[in-house]
């Protein structure tokens, strides 16, 4: 049931129709400074009158009184006056000191007493109605914007003790948070530099300000002098009426000012009434300085104050005689409508200049609505809005806010902070000195460009004064190199071989990577080794050789066993005495050709050969006379001969005949044919291939052993990530890198890369990747060994909570699809600066097979002299053993014996 029904359901009811008196008294207490509420409550009160709809037969009368903010006394005489004038409310004071002697002296009376002042209490009096939003409320209204924004950390600056009550619900939320909240006050005085120098040092950037409306823009302006109103920069400022403030001078910063509102200047009501007060002044001769953004949220509950006791009053006249008597101070009389009328008032709901009235059971104005207001460019601006139900709900859209921070980002000059490392940035070679953006080139240098040119900002390079990249001192507890220079915003962005770390993006934001790599082992070439004079023996392994050498000799014996036990391998001398036969033989038997085929297919030679059908027919027997004694071919030289023959694919002179030595004989080509070809199929390889000896192939060869020298560059990721890994072989090269003297830790990659180059193998460098690839492009003697260790990325450094960080994301992103990444990686890594050199040697050494010098191929011009030579000997040998035996069968004297051999050799 609506509640201006009920009214009127009892009046219907109790039969009796009830009326005000024709003028009703209010009394309004306002202090000097409260000339504008006290238009608001005289310009309330007519047109409440002119309204007739709302008190048809009666007409509201102000009477407004003047007092002193802190003399109580005074008030309370001034209440006194009021309540013998025979009013039916009072409305004020904003003093807190006079309001709570008005609010006694109300409670004895029963008189409603309206507020419009922030009240800490969280107990109301019984005659107290105050149209300013709950202090709880409103407090949970701080904590949810605060965890909308993701602080983890902030600053909380305040004036007096009233303000910890109001952040009270936002301290007890981030109480528990590991991460720091700072409380610190403002003083009595007017220059807040020192405070504010302070939290600067503290590289804090959130910041919450409670303090008067008055001092807003003082705090503001001295932050903006110090340099705490840069782009990094974020307040919320507790105070409902920053619209009021003039804030021209910070809309150009960048700078995030946030606040919530409970009137909305730029409603059309708003407008009107303001509108009205200013020409209803004016028709009195008085000047008002007043617009619709200078209309503080108190003057504007002064106004909807009255509307709501006007409105309350009708009800309450629907349902019972009221009359309204004066009251005195020093009796016991009070007033009898007293609750029955602040009843009434906290029933009724209402729309007014800060939107809906409603209180909650416990006479709380809890249900509310608030404006998220930010600053930009063009002022104030709503982005948003907060309710106890609902929370915070933002009205502007990603792409909006994005595309906001893109507009503020063009034509900014960013300060960008780099270090000397190739290829990101280097000086650039001129005749001419060069200075300012000129004088460097590199990777990271036309990065910067390519992104400028999509987002239209300017920059600036400032190399990092200490050279280093950045990295925590456990000792000092402080950040060094370009991570300090961001947390202490003297640059805008970090750009180089910056690798993104877990401790570097807790306090530093980063963009998307811009390139991907991991860490390797940066080390020497392998040597060359010079060619084996016997490299012709490395196609087989030792054991195989041996295996070799004792088949053949265990081959040659069983031939030469076979050969004497089978009765086919003996036959009987022919002296030469040829005559015609009786009979004629064909060789070419069916075992014969069976025996023809096979040493055909093994490559081997046999003891006959095929010819035209007619002539293949023979004498068997070309001699008459026949000897009585039998021989056999396979003496165990011959079967020696007949074996090594084979194996050389020459073959011989004999011949097996038996079936049995046939098929040792076919084994034995067999396995030569297969022996023979596979060391010739490898031989190729180890005559034309160089052959490389590297004493290591990855890093756990490295953490292996102690000889090779290893390190990393000091304070660098690669060495945070030694030295924070959970993987024993990573601990145990990080243990050898610590403890190793002289230090193996370097101060720049260059250092590092030297050390490499004059350690002749010694040393070995851990570095990125990328940085590995640079320099093996320039530097052919070293090279990368093993794969990558990790995965990581390089990405842009910025300050914390950075609003661009998202733009330049996108900015690397459309690079990346576009395919520039890779052309300036080609450009720099490749093209530039030496690069390609080595790649060209390892094309021209690789498009043709090395050519075979004698140092490859002389150990076989040694074989063959030394056989030659084994040979002389063992002829020489034979010719004085023969020549001996010769001499002896014929009782000869040896030397003439031997001179006659020799002779006859001759």
């Amino acid at each position: 049931m609506a509640a201006w029904l009920r009214p009127l359901i009892l009046m219907i009811f109790s039969g009796q129709l009830t009326a005000l008196p024709e003028t009703i008294k209010i009394g309004g207490l306002f202090h000097p400074a409260d000339d504008k509420q006290e238009v608001a409550f005289r310009y309330a009160v007519e047109r409440i009158n002119s309204d007739r709809t709302i008190l048809p037969r009666s007409k509201l009368l102000a009477q407004i009184e003047k007092i002193s903010p802190q003399d109580s006394f005074h008030a309370s005489k001034r209440v006194c006056h009021l309540l013998r004038s025979g009013v039916a409310a009072i409305f004020g004071p904003q003093s807190a000191h006079a309001a709570s002697h008005v609010q006694s002296i109300c409670d004895t009376m029963e008189m409603p007493h309206l507020e419009t002042r922030w009240d800490y209490r969280l107990m109301r009096e019984s005659c107290l109605v105050n149209l300013y939003p709950h202090p709880t409320t409103l407090s949970k209204a701080y904590v949810d914007i605060v965890k909308a924004w993701g602080w983890k950390s902030f600053t909380i600056i305040y004036e007096n003790n009233e303000g910890l009550v109001r952040l009270q619900e936002l301290l007890k939320s981030h109480g528990l948070s590991e991460f720091p909240i700072a409380v610190r006050q403002l003083g009595d005085g007017t220059d807040y530099r020192p405070l504010l120098k302070q939290i600067k040092n503290s590289a804090e950037s959130h910041i919450v300000l409670d303090c008067t409306t008055e001092r807003i823009y003082d705090v503001l302006k001295q932050a903006q002098q110090i340099g705490m109103m840069s782009d990094y920069h974020s307040y919320l400022i507790t105070s409902l009426d920053l619209h009021s403030v003039d804030l021209d001078e910070f809309k150009y910063g960048g700078t995030n000012i946030t606040a919530f509102r409970l009137l909305d200047p730029e409603k059309p009501e708003i407008q009107r009434v303001v509108k009205d007060w200013v020409y209803g002044e004016a028709r009195l001769g008085r000047k008002l300085q007043l617009g619709p953004t200078s209309v503080k949220t108190e003057t504007a509950l002064m106004y909807d104050a009255v509307h709501l006791f006007a409105k309350a009053l009708h009800d309450l006249d629907t349902s019972q005689q009221i009359d309204v008597k004066p009251l005195s101070c020093d009796a016991e009389d009070t007033w009898n409508h007293g609750y029955s009328l602040i009843n009434y008032m906290k029933v009724v709901e209402m729309k007014g200049l800060t939107g809906v009235i409603k209180f909650d059971h416990e006479g709380f104005r809890s249900d509310f609505s608030l404006d998220i207001v930010e600053l930009s460019k063009d002022g104030l601006r709503k982005v948003g809005t907060w309710n106890s139900s609902e929370g915070v709900n933002y009205t502007r859209t990603y792409g909006e806010s994005q595309k906001e921070i893109v507009e503020i980002l063009q034509n900014k000059t960013l300060v960008v902070t780099t270090i000397l490392s190739s290829p990101y940035c280097m000086r650039k070679e001129a005749s001419e000195k060069l200075t300012g953006n000129a004088q460097f080139e590199g990777y990271a240098i036309d990065l910067i460009h390519e992104i400028s040119k999509i987002l239209m900002f300017n920059y600036t390079f400032r190399l990092v004064p200490d050279g280093r990249y950045g990295s925590f001192n456990r000792e000092t507890r402080e950040w060094d190199g370009m991570v300090r220079e961001l947390l202490d915003q003297r640059a805008d962005l970090a750009i180089a071989d910056l690798t993104i770390t877990f401790d570097r993006e807790q306090m530093v934001d980063f963009t998307m990577p811009f390139m991907n790599l991991g860490i390797s082992v940066l080390y020497r070439k392998p040597i060359k080794q010079p060619p084996n004079l016997f490299s012709f023996l490395s196609p087989l392994s030792l054991d195989v050789w041996i295996y070799m050498a004792t088949a053949y000799l265990g081959v040659s014996v069983l031939l030469f066993i076979l050969a004497r036990f089978t009765p086919y391998e003996w036959h009987k001398p022919n002296p030469c005495n040829p005559n015609n036969p009786d009979k004629l033989e064909n060789i070419f038997s069916m075992v014969n050709c069976l025996w023809f085929a096979i040493g055909s297919l093994m490559q081997q030679s046999c003891d006959f050969l095929p010819n035209f059908s007619p002539y293949e027919w023979d004498n068997p027997h070309p001699c008459l006379d026949e000897p009585q004694v039998l021989e056999n071919q396979f003496s165990l030289l011959n079967s020696l001969w007949f074996t090594i023959g084979s194996l050389m694919q020459q073959g011989s002179d004999i011949a097996p005949k038996a079936v049995s030595t046939r098929m040792v004989a076919g084994m034995w080509w067999f396995f030569t044919l297969i022996m023979i070809s596979s060391y010739t199929a490898n031989l190729a390889a180890f005559l034309t291939v160089e052959r490389m000896d590297s004493p290591i192939e990855s890093a756990e060869d490295l953490a292996k052993q102690t000889k090779i020298k290893y390190g990393a560059l000091r304070g660098g990721s690669t060495a945070a990530f030694f030295r924070d890994s959970n993987f024993s072989t990573y601990q145990r090269m990080w243990s050898f890198m610590e403890s190793a003297r002289p230090s193996v830790f370097t101060s720049s990659n260059v250092e590092g890369v030297d050390r490499v180059v004059k350690g002749k193998g010694s040393y070995a460098f851990l570095m990125e990747s990328t940085s590995i690839e640079y320099v093996i492009e320039r530097n052919c003697e070293l090279t990368q060994v093993g794969g990558m260790l990790d995965s990581k990325g390089y990405g842009i450094a910025m300050p914390p909570n950075s609003p661009y960080r998202t733009a330049i994301s996108g900015a690397v992103l459309k690079l990346q699809e576009e395919g520039k990444l890779h052309i300036l990686k080609t450009r720099w890594w490749k093209e530039k600066r030496g690069g390609g050199s080595c790649r060209d040697e390892t094309s021209k050494s690789s498009s043709a097979a090395n050519e075979l010098g004698l140092a490859n191929v002389g150990g076989v011009f040694v074989v063959l002299m030394g056989g030659m030579g084994v040979a002389c000997v063992i002829a020489v040998c034979e010719f004085v053993w023969k020549s001996r035996k010769v001499a002896v069968e014929e009782r000869a004297k040896r030397s003439k014996k031997e001179k006659n051999e020799f002779n006859n050799a001759i």
